[in-house]
């Protein structure tokens, strides 16, 4: 009876044992990109910053797993309005809760 031990058969089921843990380590990359409850609240800070007309610092951004919420007192419908619209175009923002009020 042969043995299992000579050198061929010994390399071939190193190679086969490392193919096999490598393909079970392998992960797929998520197709979409999470962000975190900090950056997203950075991220619409920083979008209400650079609109032209919007009073970004008497905006408060709070958000939470991808909920925004906007709070604070600005000067017209349509500041409110364009801060809506400009926290719903960050990347992350699933919805947005607009707790904003009139001066």
């Amino acid at each position: 009876m042969k043995t299992l031990t000579t050198l061929p058969t010994l390399l071939s089921g190193f190679v086969l044992a490392t193919l096999v843990a490598c393909a079970a380590s392998q992960s797929v990359a998520p197709t979409a990109q999470v962000v975190g409850d900090t950056e997203l609240r950075s991220n619409v800070q920083a979008a209400m910053g650079i609109q032209p007309g919007l009073n970004a610092t008497a905006i408060t951004v709070d958000s939470y797993d991808g909920e925004v919420r906007l709070s604070g007192f600005l000067d017209s419908q349509e500041q409110i309005d364009q801060a809506v619209a400009t926290a719903r175009s960050v990347n992350g923002v699933k919805v947005v809760k607009n707790e904003m009020r009139l001066k």
